[in-house]
């Protein structure tokens, strides 16, 4: 059993070492498919929810917080499959939307660029250059996302729990690597790393609820799960009423023990709609 982040440029060979991976542990190979199922789940265009990962945020959708909406539908989906611990995920963001799993192992797969810009001047038929290009743009395309969505550098080697250079071990190496690491103690689901597992579950869940809630004011809005016991804290101009159905809804969720329901209601500001 195991849950494997995956952080993989773009045109390294890495999706094929992701399905086999996938294959070894008889574990769920999923990317693109977690923005799909939360499109359906949430009832939101599937084009809109890809846009996420795919651009950088504009100007209005940062004030608007439409991406962070559906980061957090995306996030619950994710968090919903990761239940089987057995899950291979190699796409966007997966360190970072996985770091609260207690026994996830983060892997980034650092190919060479010589490495890269031969993939693609062949899946893209262009010349060297072109190639190049392409990548350096979606490098720092994806730089800027996470720099948006969760303050962190991808390629800072602190987020992850192994690097691997495929220059020096290659594809095949590296599955076999990172199938060893995922035998080691730290990344089993033990007893005590189970009560984490439901916690941060069941607050990726509220979030994705508080998601469609509060339209554009997810970010006023802070939440906390521990051992069942969920802290809401924030600021909202939403009437009293509204915000003890939110409760109710939150304390009725499977695992909730208790709901601490600091928020305060009344404060003015202005409300952005989507």
């Amino acid at each position: 059993m195991a849950i494997v982040s995956l952080t993989i440029g773009i045109h390294s060979g890495g999706d094929q070492l992701a399905e086999e991976l996938a294959k070894s542990l008889g574990a769920r190979c999923v990317s693109r498919e977690v923005l799909l199922e939360a499109a359906k789940t949430y009832n939101v265009p599937e084009e809109k929810i890809s846009q996420v990962f795919e651009r950088t945020p504009s100007f209005w959708e940062r004030m608007t917080e439409s991406r962070r909406t559906f980061l957090a539908y995306i996030q619950a989906i994710l968090a919903d499959w990761a239940r089987e611990d057995r899950l291979v995920y190699h796409g966007n963001a997966g360190q970072e939307m996985l770091r609260e799993v207690p026994h996830v192992l983060r892997v980034r797969i650092d190919a060479p660029m010589s490495q890269r810009i031969r993939i693609a001047t062949q899946t893209l038929k262009t010349d060297t250059e072109q190639a190049r290009r392409a990548i350096e743009l979606a490098d720092d395309e994806r730089a800027k996302r996470l720099r948006y969505f969760f303050n962190a550098d991808w390629k800072d080697i602190s987020l992850y729990d192994l690097v691997i250079n495929t220059e020096k071990l290659g594809l095949t190496d590296a599955r076999d690597l990172i199938l060893q690491a995922t035998k080691l103690a730290r990344f089993q689901l033990t007893p005590d790393r189970r009560q984490a597992f439901q916690d941060y579950l069941l607050k990726s869940r509220i979030y994705a609820m508080l998601a469609s809630a509060l339209v554009g004011r997810l970010s006023l809005v802070a939440v906390e799960v521990e051992g069942g016991v969920v802290s809401l804290s924030g600021t909202l101009t939403s009437h009293e009423s509204t915000l003890d159905q939110l409760v109710q809804q939150i304390q009725a969720l499977p695992g909730v023990k208790q709901v601490q329901n600091e928020i305060v209601v009344g404060v003015v500001y202005h409300e952005w709609n989507v």
